[in-house]
């Protein structure tokens, strides 16, 4: 059975929301590194009851713990007793430790007030982390609680200073070693892939594969939602990468399989990637004209992308109003209605900055009469997109979405129709 981890933040900095808790972010994917699962991340204060009690429950459901933070000299530094006073050992001091701290101290030519001492207070049993740099030492201890079921679990707790450059070289040099050489672990690590999907709702999805989202699968695959993009990340332990792609393809095959179109990429690529690699792909290029409440589809192709490697994208612009049209349409393909503003601001946008593809984007603030229908921001988004030999297309799509998210949802959607028309869809 792989080892699961809790990882424990410490400060009231912390559980005010005054400091944002990193540590726990890369002690997560360091243990991931090493094959070990993380369970629980918990964020306490400075106070040694909670501590304490924090630390019991830890150890009751976890192989390992890791805590950062509350190894410092002053009053409210609690870790070194709570971890003493949780598993009923006491404080014994360690000279070695005491040692390191004085000559850290004359090295920077201070004198060492008394209240460092506390720094070299161990509980029993407890083995000294180095810390090269720093005057907080860490702890690692071994302890044999009772599980939820009332059973002997034996736990690991590893104590480590909250600065982060402290806390990762003790985790590198220390922390990491000592579980890879006295516990047998890195033989396989976490390895993770992700399918982005756009057009489609969460609980649609669920519906979708509910055999493929089970806790108890092996790969587990979970749903993460950001910014309207879906993302099924597929996770696994495995020796390396190439035994984790062969392992989880048969789930790959299933979630593309059922979802198709709607996929836009695997990886970490977001729809504006996309778009500039197919524009690459082609060897064409882009021209795009927005016309509304703000330029949304400008920014995400902007977005990380140096002006100097824009290659595929000519022009972009944003009219806060529909510009004037030009009344020439000896262009236009035969059939084709006069009377369709985005199609001429497309073909306008085409024909002045000579690109293969123009898309003009109508992007109106929300409609109030579909917003009251649907309690949330709506409107009709029109995207025309004119490609090779002046092929038109328009498409119309109704779009509602959370306030803070509207804008972006608007832009994915005109994105994802360029996307599918890009790929011949």
């Amino acid at each position: 059975m792989a080892m699961k981890a809790e990882i424990i933040s410490v400060g009231d900095e912390l559980t005010s929301g005054q400091r944002l808790d990193t540590n726990s972010q890369i002690i997560s994917r360091r243990l991931g590194d090493l094959g070990i699962g993380v369970g629980h991340h918990t964020t306490v204060g400075d106070d040694l009851a909670d501590n304490i009690a924090a630390f019991r429950i830890a150890a009751s459901r976890s192989d390992i713990v890791i805590i950062s933070g509350g190894l410092g000299p002053t009053a409210d530094d609690l870790t070194r007793e709570a971890m003493a006073a949780a598993f009923g050992h006491s404080l014994e001091f360690r000279p070695e430790a005491m040692e390191h701290i004085e000559n850290l101290f004359k090295s920077r030519s201070r004198t060492m007030p008394e209240r460092n001492r506390v720094q070299a207070m161990f509980p029993q049993t407890s083995r000294i982390i180095p810390n090269p740099h720093g005057t907080a030492p860490g702890v690692d201890l071994e302890v044999l609680v009772k599980d939820p079921q009332n059973l002997d679990h034996p736990s690991r707790l590893f104590a480590l200073p909250g600065v982060p450059a402290e806390m990762i070289q003790m985790l590198s040099q220390t922390v990491e070693p000592r579980l890879i050489e006295e516990l047998g672990l890195g033989q396989q690590r976490c390895f993770f892939h992700s399918i982005k999907l756009f057009g489609i709702g969460e609980s649609d999805v669920e519906q979708v594969i509910p055999d493929l989202i089970s806790r108890e699968r092996i790969p587990r695959v979970g749903i993460t939602v950001s910014k309207a993009t879906i993302t099924l990340r597929i996770a696994a332990l495995a020796a390396s990468e190439e035994a984790f792609q062969s392992f989880i393809q048969p789930t790959v095959t299933q979630i593309r399989e059922a979802f198709g179109e709607v996929i836009f990429a695997e990886g970490e690529l977001e729809l504006q990637d996309v778009i500039h690699e197919l524009l690459d792909r082609k060897q064409c290029t882009l021209s795009v004209v927005e016309v509304g409440s703000g330029c949304w589809v400008g920014q995400m192709l902007s977005q990380g992308v140096e002006p100097s490697n824009l290659e595929g994208l000519k022009h972009l612009a944003w009219h806060p109003e529909l510009p004037p049209l030009s009344t020439t349409r000896s262009d236009a393909n035969p059939g084709e209605s006069n009377s369709c503003p985005w199609i001429d601001l497309a073909l306008q946008s085409q024909q002045r900055h000579q690109t293969d593809y123009a898309m003009a984007v109508g992007v109106y603030p929300p409609n109030s009469s579909l917003a009251r229908e649907s309690a949330l921001p709506s409107t009709e988004l029109q995207v025309a997109i004119i490609g090779p030999g002046k092929k038109a297309t328009l498409k119309t799509k109704l779009v509602s979405g959370h306030p803070e998210l509207f804008y972006q949802r608007l832009a994915k959607t005109a994105l994802d129709l360029l996307r599918k028309e890009l790929l011949g869809e």
